[in-house]
């Protein structure tokens, strides 16, 4: 395996862990607040595989993180693939469902704000030399 195939496909895991792991704790976040919407009722037996779902994406993070340190154009299409996610899941099941609550509202509104950082980070990276582009392959 060439050198350039491995360094895409560190960034390509790296870029994947972190878009994932924030979409997915943003969205059990607002979820489990109950400031939006009433908090769930979590069953005893379930409390175990929601600490252990917590636990993963927060290594996902971790790892995504530390497999290769994001260029400032790769934590920006995190950010947007997140906003993504995010904007996207709770609007097609209101669409699908016809039931526009609180909590689509306010993942939406997660989706929105990550949405807002992503154009914050390319609003303050440097212009982009071409080299730096193609650098992952």
């Amino acid at each position: 395996m060439t050198l350039m195939t491995r360094t895409a496909i560190r960034s390509a895991s790296s870029f994947f862990l972190v878009t994932f792991s924030t979409a997915f704790l943003f969205t059990l976040g607002a979820r489990l607040t109950g400031w939006f919407t009433r908090a769930p009722e979590i069953p005893q037996g379930q409390l175990q595989a929601l600490g252990v779902s917590i636990m993963i994406a927060v290594v996902c993070l971790a790892v995504g993180a530390g497999i290769r340190r994001l260029s400032a154009g790769e934590l920006q299409s995190a950010l947007l693939g997140a906003s993504a996610v995010l904007l996207s899941t709770p609007l097609a099941i209101a669409v699908l469902t016809g039931d526009w609550e609180i909590s689509t509202a306010a993942v939406s509104g997660m989706g929105v704000l990550t949405l807002a950082l992503g154009w914050l980070v390319a609003l303050t990276r440097k212009t982009v030399t071409r080299d730096e582009d193609m650098s992952d392959g």
